[in-house]
C-alpha cells in the first residue's frame, strides 16, 4: 500500500515513483526504530520468552560466595549454568574442587592442601560436629504437682515405771521389776534406767566391786550383749560414801512377743572370783526416783555393732 502524501500518481514517471518507494521505505524503518528503542527491554523480554518455547536455550547467572582457606578468606565468582540461579555456598567437594568430570560448576584451581581442609571441614558437617551453638533461654517453669496423700507415722509402744525413794541395801538378787507387753517377734526392746548407786569398800584392805544388771524373763540378754553397769572401790576409799546418779542404757533383740518381765538385778562384778574383790556396801535409789523406759523399735536391720 503506498503512502498517499496528496500527489497525483498517474502523472508521475517511473523514475519518480522508484524516489517516491524508497522515502517511503526509509520513513516507515525511522519510525519502526523509534518505537522500538522505547519498548527495547519490554520486546527483548517477549523475544527471549518467545525463542525458549521452541530452543533449549540456558540461561547463566553468576553468583558470588567467600570461602575461607587456612584462615585466609577469598572472594571467588563461580559461574553457574542451568535454570536456576545458584545463591548458596556448594558443599559438595565436586563442587569445591571445580572441575569435577560431570559437573556444571565451575570454580578456582584449588591447592591439594587447601582441598585436604575442606574436606575436612565437609566430613565435619556431615557428622554434625559443627561449633556449639548459643544457650538457649531457660523453660518454662513446670505445673505444681498434686497433693500427695497423708502420711502415716505408727504409734510409739513405750513403758515408764517409776520407784520413789527406792533405797535398797541389797548386795545381790533382784532389786525392782517391771512387766512389758511385747506384740512383735521381730522388734527390739529398749532400756533405759535411771537412778542414785553407790559402793564402798568392808576395810582398808580388800577392794570392792558390784554389777547391776537386766534380765529378761529371768535371762540376760544375749542379742547382741548384756545390759549392765559396774562400780569398782579401791581400798583406800572405803570411808568415802559418795551417792552418783548413773545411767543404764541399751537395746535387746530376739525375745519373743508376749509378756516379758524385766528385772534390775546386783550381783558380783564378772571377775570377782580371780581378783577377789568383796560385796562391799552397795546402795540402789538413795532419796530420789528411780525411773525405767521400755520401748518397742522396729529395727532397719538386725545386725548390730560386733566386739572389736
Amino acid at each position: 500500500m503506498l503512502l498517499n502524501l496528496g500527489w497525483d500518481t498517474s502523472k508521475l514517471t517511473t523514475s519518480t515513483m522508484a524516489k517516491r518507494s524508497t522515502f517511503k521505505t526509509l520513513t516507515c524503518a525511522v519510525m519502526l526504530g523509534f518505537i522500538c528503542y522505547q519498548n527495547a527491554e519490554m520486546i527483548s523480554n517477549n523475544v527471549v520468552g518467545w525463542l525458549s518455547l521452541w530452543l533449549p536455550i540456558k540461561t547463566a547467572s553468576a553468583t558470588h560466595y567467600t570461602e575461607t582457606y587456612n584462615n585466609d578468606p577469598q572472594t571467588t565468582e563461580m559461574n553457574i549454568e542451568g535454570p536456576h540461579t545458584h545463591t548458596d555456598k556448594p558443599h559438595n567437594l565436586d563442587d569445591i574442587e571445580g572441575k569435577t568430570k560431570g559437573s556444571n560448576i565451575t570454580g578456582p584451581e584449588l591447592t591439594e592442601d587447601e582441598v585436604k581442609v575442606t574436606r575436612q571441614q565437609c566430613d565435619a558437617d556431615r557428622r554434625g560436629n559443627g561449633k556449639q551453638g548459643m544457650k538457649g533461654e531457660p523453660g518454662q517453669r513446670g505445673l505444681v504437682g498434686m497433693k500427695g496423700a497423708s502420711g502415716h507415722c505408727p504409734p510409739r509402744h513405750i513403758l515408764q515405771a517409776t520407784w520413789r525413794a527406792l533405797n535398797s541395801n541389797h548386795f545381790e538378787g533382784p532389786l525392782l521389776s517391771t512387766i512389758f507387753v511385747k506384740e512383735f517377734f521381730g522388734t527390739a526392746l529398749r532400756l533405759t534406767w535411771s537412778g542414785d548407786l553407790r559402793l564402798k569398800a568392808n576395810s582398808e584392805d580388800v577392794p570392792a566391786c558390784r554389777r547391776w544388771y537386766f534380765t529378761f524373763n529371768g535371762n540376760e540378754c544375749v542379742n547382741p550383749h548384756p545390759i549392765d553397769a559396774q562400780l569398782y572401790t579401791e581400798t583406800q576409799m572405803y570411808l568415802d560414801n559418795i551417792h552418783r546418779h548413773t545411767t543404764i542404757d541399751g537395746m535387746c533383740q530376739g525375745l519373743f512377743n508376749g509378756r516379758v518381765l524385766i528385772e534390775l538385778n546386783i550381783g558380783p562384778c564378772r571377775l570377782t572370783q580371780q581378783l577377789g574383790f568383796s560385796e562391799g556396801y552397795p546402795f540402789t535409789g538413795w532419796d530420789t526416783t528411780t525411773s525405767l523406759i521400755v520401748e518397742e523399735i522396729n529395727l532397719i536391720t538386725n545386725k548390730l555393732g560386733e566386739d572389736n
